[in-house]
């Protein structure tokens, strides 16, 4: 009989694209695998080219969602849980379902009350890849992989439409620009992004700019200077999650600070142009895109520990 685990990730895009993979080290004809993810990112899972079991749970209703997730628990009788990046409500559950196994970072609190296999891990070092600190944990199931970790990352299945770009008059192999990002980290400043499209234009290519609503405060000055430009083609807020991965599969390369997009082009094996700071959180170390063409910037300074700032941003130069 099949050993049924459940991994747990509530988080955004990009962590849990850094997350999804740690499945493919199951053996499948052994384990029953449920994915819980965060409401909204069910298309990351749906569009991967692994099919996988899951359901989305929003943080954002405690109440509801763990009546939701108890059930799920009850219903399925779990031998193994990982609980990746979870509130507190999830480790109670795992605990008062009485898993067998409750496999997770001991950090906060309620990692030390409720889970009784935990590893100690600390992330903030940024010494290896998000990847890998999550594949840490599965190792608790599968025991230490002789698999090189670098080999192993999330795809997604390859668009095979493209009346995306039909609907926009576009024709493969544009460059991508998508400047917006949650803020989590440094980005590039909007100067060096008109800089860069500047550049392009003057090259005579032609410019996809992505984004959403959210994205407005990295967009507003790019906007007022491209919003009609011949030769830039504005998306922001134009597509949905489907058509944002036809965009993307059919560009020749996408340029981004660290952000989901970033993440999604790289699951495509996209060429992707990726903007970080020398912040130890935030390095690429730990959070750099995973495929098979990935390009990093770091600002180029005399003492990296001391770029903390946006203006240590304007030292970055793309090709």
């Amino acid at each position: 009989m099949k050993k049924k685990i459940v991994l747990i990730r509530l988080d955004k895009i990009g962590d849990l694209i850094c997350t999804l993979p740690t499945d493919q080290v199951l053996d499948q004809s052994a384990h029953d695998v449920t994915w819980v993810v965060q409401k909204g990112m069910g298309n990351i899972v749906n569009f991967g080219e692994k099919k996988r079991k899951f359901i989305e749970l929003d943080k954002s209703k405690p109440e509801e969602s763990r009546k939701i997730f108890a059930k799920l628990l009850e219903e399925n009788n779990f031998d193994y849980a990982v609980s990746f990046q979870c509130p507190w409500w999830i480790n109670y559950e795992l605990f008062k379902a009485r898993i067998r196994h409750r496999i997770g970072v001991l950090s906060q609190w309620h990692s030390f009350l409720f889970l009784n296999e935990g590893v100690r891990q600390k992330r903030s070092r940024a010494i290896k890849h998000e990847f890998e600190y999550n594949l840490e944990l599965v190792e608790k199931i599968t025991g230490p992989l002789t698999q090189n970790p670098k080999e192993i990352y999330f795809k997604f299945k390859k668009p095979q439409s493209t009346a995306t770009l039909e609907k926009f008059g576009l024709s493969p192999n544009y460059i991508v620009v998508h400047p917006g990002m949650m803020g989590s980290a440094l980005n590039w400043p909007q100067q060096k992004y008109i800089e860069y499209i500047d550049k392009q234009i003057k090259l005579n290519r032609l410019i996809v700019i992505t984004g959403t609503d959210a994205d407005e405060p990295y967009l507003d000055q790019i906007k007022k200077v491209y919003l009609n430009h011949s030769q830039v083609k504005w998306l922001q807020s134009k597509l949905n999650f489907s058509e944002l991965l036809e965009i993307l599969n059919y560009s020749e390369k996408i340029i981004a600070p660290s952000t989901g997009v970033a993440h999604i082009a790289a699951s495509l094996d996209k060429e992707v142009h990726a903007i970080f700071s020398h912040i130890r959180v935030h390095h690429p170390i730990r959070w750099s895109p995973r495929g098979k063409n990935i390009h990093i910037y770091l600002p180029k300074v005399a003492n990296p520990e001391t770029c903390d700032h946006s203006d240590c941003m304007t030292k970055i130069e793309l090709p």
